[in-house]
């Protein structure tokens, strides 16, 4: 029984064995994708180029819409709305009596 387990201990050892040389080759594999390289750096300017021209569109954009369409395009700016809307009704009808 003790060379049984000798046995399987030995076994297991060359499997542990395999499968830590099997990681190591794909972990060092996928090392160099993560690099960046210096054609990386070039898409990120071209990214960064493209989003300050939207940014500077959205804040012109925003600059040429009056107040009133910019606060109803929230829902709670419209519900606050009504219910003051309401409100003024309801006490000019008192104000009727």
């Amino acid at each position: 029984m003790k060379k049984v387990w000798e046995v399987i201990k030995k076994i297991g050892i060359w499997i542990g064995t395999v499968f830590a040389a099997i990681f190591a080759v794909l972990f060092i594999t996928e090392m160099p994708k993560q690099v960046r390289h210096d054609d990386d750096r070039e898409d990120v300017d071209e990214i960064n180029k493209r989003a300050a021209e939207k940014r500077d569109e959205a804040i012109a954009r925003i600059e040429r819409a009056d107040a009133r369409t910019l606060s109803e395009s929230y829902g709670t700016v419209c519900d606050a709305i009504a219910d003051g809307k309401e409100r003024f009704r309801r006490r000019c009808f008192r104000a009727d009596d």
